[in-house]
């Protein structure tokens, strides 16, 4: 079959964010068995370098670049923001060079499916009567405004967020609306869907994550005690989890296991985190290579507790062979690991501590968790995993036998 498949990053192997790694898996599943053409922005040297991987390796790749000049794409954001309805990312993520190309490509090549991956992908126009999946990485749900936001550091920016979530029900009706499937990682999100537009009930598949297996981390190497949490705290979830971790449940932790330690890596552009710092609290900030502290951590925790989608960082350290304690919210897409055993899950600050301290005080149990994990992640996450279920969707839809 050939595919066409759009994304706004290249797919890598090794990525600081869980988007390049996610594509990276997807597109290793999906050359396996079709001929695949990848339409790609690109916004740096490391992006660049990841697209020359690709063609080296074979692969045709038609990438535009990113406008380098960040104030005219801010200048460009605001102006259509306040002239329209669109969100901030979608507008964001908008080259019109980009749209230029699916144009010229998809006016003089014939594809037997289009595959976009992206809420802010989607949102661009595929003038061709062929089949088109989206994948839809977090369904936004409809809540009410947080008239508090005037409280925070930078109420302007924060009232502004607010309003832009308004905008997102009506924004991903109508986008999933263009498409003869839409594809989400968690049985959460496809509940969202249907309760925000029923009618496209049958569109909608679950089809989870998948990456590439890791090299299993080496339990000699574990720090004492030493607890990991990654995130971009560009992401409000993670802001979230990292204050309701350092706030409510490290004290807990500290009562329960004098000596522990939290590394918080990620990157925090907006200082959203930066106070969050103590003794016991490093925060690493960005860390172009995360196997060190992987490898080093002798927990991993997720306390995530709003949000949809699904969660890499769980989904990562789970395949790397750690253990990990997270929320039923941060499991979300990962439900056979709750019947497997394979991750330890909380639903409060006492819970979370009680499970996080019982795993420091057993290396064995958590060689066993990590274990688990491992394996489970080998049987269901895999490229070849993720390629069984997109076979089955592709066959629904007639692009192949």
């Amino acid at each position: 079959m050939k595919l066409l498949m759009v994304t706004l990053v290249p797919p890598q192997p090794h990525s600081w964010g869980a988007i390049p790694v996610l594509l990276h898996g997807q597109l290793t599943a999906l050359r396996a068995h079709h001929e695949v053409t990848l339409i790609t922005l690109v916004a740096d040297d490391a992006e660049r370098e990841a697209v020359d991987n690709l063609r080296r390796s074979g692969l045709e790749v038609h990438s535009v670049q990113r406008c380098a000049d960040t104030m005219l794409r801010r200048l460009r954001m605001a102006t259509r923001w306040v002239a329209g309805r669109t969100p901030k990312r979608t507008i964001w993520n908008y080259e019109p060079r980009l749209q230029q190309l699916l144009d010229d490509v998809l006016r003089n090549r014939r594809f037997d499916l289009v595959q976009v991956e992206d809420m802010a992908a989607g949102a661009y126009r595929y003038r061709t009567t062929t089949p088109k999946i989206l994948t839809d990485y977090e369904v936004r749900r409809p809540r009410a405004i947080n008239w508090r936001v005037w409280q925070a550091r930078q109420p302007g920016r924060t009232v502004v967020d607010e309003l832009d979530w308004r905008r997102w029900r009506h924004h991903q009706s109508s986008i999933w609306r263009r498409y003869d499937r839409v594809q989400v990682f968690s049985k959460r999100d496809a509940r969202s869907i249907e309760d925000i537009a029923p009618e496209l009930k049958a569109r909608v598949r679950v089809n989870p994550f998948c990456l590439t297996l890791p090299p299993e981390c080496d339990p000699a190497r574990e720090q004492p005690a030493s607890l990991l949490f990654v995130g971009s705290f560009l992401h409000p979830p993670n802001v979230d989890a990292a204050k309701w971790l350092v706030g409510d449940i490290m004290p807990r932790l500290r009562r329960r296991s004098p000596g522990v330690t939290l590394t918080i890596a990620g990157d925090d552009p907006r200082r959203r985190i930066q106070g969050l710092a103590a003794e016991d609290v490093t925060l690493a900030g960005y860390v172009p290579d995360l196997a060190p502290l992987l490898e080093a951590a002798t927990i991993v925790v997720a306390p995530v507790r709003i949000g949809g989608g699904q969660r890499m960082k769980v989904l990562y350290a789970m395949a790397a062979g750690k253990a990990v304690v997270t929320t039923p919210r941060g499991a979300e897409g990962i439900e056979p690991a709750i019947d497997a055993r394979a991750l330890s899950i909380a639903s409060d600050a006492d819970a979370f501590a009680s499970a996080t301290s019982t795993l420091l005080q057993s290396a064995a149990t958590r060689r066993q968790l990590g274990l688990r994990a491992r394996a489970l992640v080998r049987q269901h996450y895999t490229p070849e995993a993720y390629a069984r279920r997109a076979q089955a969707l592709y066959t629904e839809l007639g692009c192949c036998a």
